[in-house]
């Protein structure tokens, strides 16, 4: 991958002639009524909305306490250095994942280190966790990559015998269940993100969830600059400013709202393309695993070559899609030589449709179309 050839000016410019937008977020009058009301209060800062949505994810995820963050990623940071992760440790991670999993190790001190992942289930087996373990393990970063999981009950067993960390990275996974329970219930903690193509979206923001209440203790002090809360000038560690708003939390509670709407939607429109491209033998669909019940992030697909040509004819046609994750352990900043056989293949291969919520058939039906159009 040429990094110098990518622009924000190329992509903006792509974005914009982008007819199907790959994503984006459904709002509307009770977001405004919500904001309204925070904006009229005077309050700004996290307040009545912030718990009430803390509250509401919580027992979503039959988690016993949520903590909102400024995003999933400083949500990440904060949890692994809640749990005493730091310079000199090892925190497992898929290479084939968000550059937040493998930044948010590095943010700690510790050192990341990538282990392959299935090529079925795009997530990080118990046999390739096996071969990276050493004397220095602190943790296991499991990403549930689109919503998906597979072996998570295996790992986080491994983890409780070898007493190290579980964490979940479950940003995309809000919904996802794995062997009928909540993704982010597994793990000594785990995050959601509520990024604009998250299910439900506050534009930026994420989620710690725990049952530990000494670990949220210790969280809150990290992402109140060190403090216990604000109003106490008390600074007990050396901690960060991470914290959330009530615009975003008014935003976040209004989607709350449609959260079963917005799933059942996404479930619906991955059966429907499934269906239209059922018969198109040059791509493979992307599979959830069989003891996930998912909540499609993204709707992929996998051509037998490279997914480039296809890419770029679709935004052509002004189809908005997006390729897959490319390997952190190729980027420039960690730029390990070693190979990741099943990471570069889903990469290559991968491409993002459309896949919001919001989505007609008739534009289903035209993205499958032109993919149809181009491989005969």
């Amino acid at each position: 991958m040429d990094f110098k050839k990518i622009t924000f000016s190329n992509y903006i410019s792509r974005i914009n002639k982008e007819k199907i937008p790959c994503y984006e977020p459904s709002v509307g009058s009770n977001e405004i009524k919500n904001l309204k009301e925070v904006i009229n209060s005077g309050w700004l800062s996290e307040k009545k909305f912030t718990r009430k949505f803390e509250s509401f994810i919580s027992k979503f995820c039959n988690r016993k306490y949520s903590l909102a963050f400024s995003n999933a990623t400083s949500a990440m940071i904060v949890g692994m250095k809640a749990l005493g992760i730091k310079h000199g440790d090892e925190v497992i991670v898929p290479s084939f994942s968000h550059s937040a999993d493998a930044n948010s190790i590095s943010a700690t001190g510790a050192k990341p280190i990538f282990a392959e992942v299935s090529i079925d289930s795009m997530c990080i087996t118990l046999d390739q966790i096996k071969k990276k373990v050493s004397k220095k393990t602190k943790a296991i970063l499991y990403v549930a990559v689109y919503g998906n999981a597979d072996e998570l009950d295996l790992i986080e067993s491994y983890c409780k015998r070898k007493k190290i960390f579980l964490i979940v990275d479950a940003a995309a996974a809000l919904g996802s269940k794995f062997k009928k329970k909540h993704i982010s219930k597994y793990g000594i903690f785990s995050v959601h993100s509520f990024f604009s193509d998250k299910t439900i979206t506050t534009g930026e923001g994420g989620m710690l969830l725990t049952d530990s209440n000494k670990l949220l203790k210790i969280c809150n002090y990290y992402k109140h600059d060190g403090r216990k809360e604000r109003g106490e000038d008390t600074i007990r560690i050396a901690g960060y400013n991470f914290r959330f708003t009530e615009l975003q939390a008014a935003v976040g509670l209004a989607q709350t709202k449609k959260l079963g709407l917005f799933i059942s939607k996404k479930k619906e429109i991955y059966n429907k393309y499934k269906k239209n491209l059922k018969k198109v033998e040059q791509i493979k669909f992307f599979n959830y695993s069989k003891f996930c019940n998912p909540v499609p992030h993204r709707i992929v697909i996998l051509t037998k070559g490279k997914s480039s040509s296809l890419r770029k004819f679709l935004n052509k046609a002004g189809i908005g899609v997006r390729s897959l994750f490319v390997p952190m352990h190729r980027q420039p900043i960690y730029n390990i030589k070693k190979k990741f056989e099943n990471s570069e293949i889903l990469y290559s291969t991968g491409v993002c449709l459309p896949s919001a919520p919001s989505l007609q058939d008739k534009e289903i039906i035209y993205v499958c179309n032109k993919i149809k159009k181009f491989f005969n």
